[in-house]
């Protein structure tokens, strides 16, 4: 630029000023600050909240064998872990209770859930029946799942008879099954063997009442059942607090002409063959509670049934011969004897095991054999689906129907809100705990924690276990319960 010459600044034109927002959409900014603002602090009330939420109950599922340990744990340490508990149908056993008013825990306090029958004159008769015969043969009334056993073996015994054959995985055994268990029929009930043979015979259908309830087989080998709530008293009797008609799943029965009435035989007067039957029950293991009272509802049956002249098939006359084994209550132990029943001692049918992990065990040696197994006490809902051969039944209930019950009373008749589960970590355990955390749920109920404690008693460390369910839960920590057939038990091939 040169000097003394003198330029005029010019102005850059000045932009035309931007229109400000709507006042409507000022309005639905300001609308939608507050909202974030009011979600941000109802997320750290309720994130407070549940940082220092317990639980108002727990949801037991285990064995006698590991809650003798957890039990009397808890009860000592009550006050820094308060909680109502109640407890699955696994722990409904008389000398558990016993044990437990030993050590000092207030058996009063104790409630659960459990299959039942209704009280009505047909089941009262069965039941009198079995009860009173049982405590003839043993001197003691029976325990929980005794009942079932019979029931297995004796429906069992009633196929072989109207199916003409012993070989269990045919079709005409299979739609036998149904037949005599499940309605119309004459009534058969508990030691009727002559009564209920002769009726078969003359191709006359029969419907077997069985000690532990009605026996209607549904298209999965699956009986339904109603529940209820029990309770404990002083003296560590079980009562029964509340029933629950849950209904049943069951079908209409299907019934086969297997064998037309003018074409069965009379029995001959010849020397009985043996029929072999395995028998696979906890004898040892965590359920020991249990297992000799199965065994025993077998034997009854055995008893009853060859003592009125045995099972009659074409011009053969057998006497059913049972091989009794061990299950432990251990997958390893269970699939061993399994293995020796069919191989060894050539069994036409299994009933067992005790607890599900050992049915299935047994089932996976079972089913290639081309033989069905009866369980009168595995309950995990990972059956019903699993066996798609038709070759697994039960006298028990699946816990797909206990978990709904339980669910439904803690909720409704309890009012609890807020629970934990402490769950036996195998098949039935892990079924009947998320069957119970998804229903709970569902009902508008919370879980904080879903806690799982070893199969083996000895491996059961009760302070540790305990610890971790009642640690105060956090909204990060509640789970959202699900179940699925891969998550909560084995698959059955």
């Amino acid at each position: 630029m040169s000097p003394g010459v003198i330029m005029e600044e010019q102005q850059a034109p000045s932009a035309e000023p931007k229109p400000g927002p709507p006042k409507r959409r000022t309005l639905w900014i300001a609308i939608a600050v507050v909202v974030v603002i009011v979600v941000v602090l109802l997320a750290a009330v309720l994130g407070g909240l549940f940082a220092g939420a317990k639980p108002q109950a727990i949801f037991f599922v285990g064995y006698p064998g590991e809650g003798d340990k957890l039990v009397p744990t808890w009860w000592s340490n009550r006050a820094q872990w308060p909680a109502r508990w109640l407890y699955s149908e696994g722990l409904q056993d008389i000398s558990f209770m016993g044990r437990l008013k030993t050590a000092g825990v207030d058996v009063t306090s104790i409630e659960g859930t459990a299959p039942t029958a209704p009280i009505s004159p047909d089941y009262n008769t069965s039941s009198g029946l079995f009860n009173t015969e049982y405590q003839a043969a043993f001197g003691r009334a029976p325990k929980l799942y005794g009942p079932n056993s019979y029931d297995a073996m004796f429906t069992l015994a009633l196929a072989f008879q109207k199916a003409q054959t012993t070989d269990t995985n045919s079709s005409a055994f299979k739609a036998a099954l149904r037949a005599v268990a499940n309605p119309p029929g004459i009534a058969i009930r508990p030691g009727e063997w002559a009564k209920a043979a002769a009726n078969i015979t003359n191709g006359i259908d029969i419907d077997y009442q069985g000690a532990s309830g009605a026996i209607n087989y549904d298209q999965f080998g699956e009986v339904g059942s109603d529940y209820e709530a029990w309770s404990v008293n002083a003296s560590a009797g079980i009562n029964q607090k509340l029933f629950i008609p849950e209904g049943s799943w069951s079908t209409s029965s299907v019934h086969s002409a297997v064998m037309k009435a003018n074409s069965l035989p009379v029995a001959p007067a010849a020397p009985p063959t043996n029929l072999p039957v395995g028998t696979l029950f906890d004898l040892t293991g965590p359920l020991k509670d249990f297992g000799p009272d199965q065994q025993n509802g077998t034997v009854l049956a055995a008893t009853d049934i060859n003592s009125a002249g045995g099972i009659t098939i074409g011009t053969t006359v057998y006497n059913i011969q049972l091989f009794h084994e061990d299950d432990g209550t251990d997958a390893t132990k269970a699939a061993a004897a399994a293995t020796k029943l069919v191989t060894v001692d050539g069994v036409k049918a299994l009933i067992g095991g005790t607890a599900s992990s050992a049915s299935a065990a047994a089932f996976a040696v079972i089913a290639p054999a081309g033989i069905i197994e009866i369980t009168s006490s595995s309950t995990s809902p990972v059956f019903t689906t699993a066996d798609t051969t038709d070759q697994f039944w039960r006298t028990a209930p699946s816990d797909a129907l206990q978990g709904k019950a339980a669910g439904w009373y803690a909720f409704t008749q309890r009012g609890w809100r807020i629970m934990s589960v402490l769950y036996v970590d195998n098949a039935y355990g892990r079924g009947l705990s998320g069957v119970f955390a998804a229903d709970f749920k569902a009902r508008g109920g919370q879980i904080l924690r879903l806690v799982p404690f070893p199969e083996d008693p000895a491996k059961v460390d009760a302070n540790s276990i305990l610890q971790t369910l009642f640690t105060p839960g956090s909204a990060s920590y509640i789970p959202i319960a699900t179940w699925r057939t891969e998550e909560y038990g084995p698959t059955l091939r």
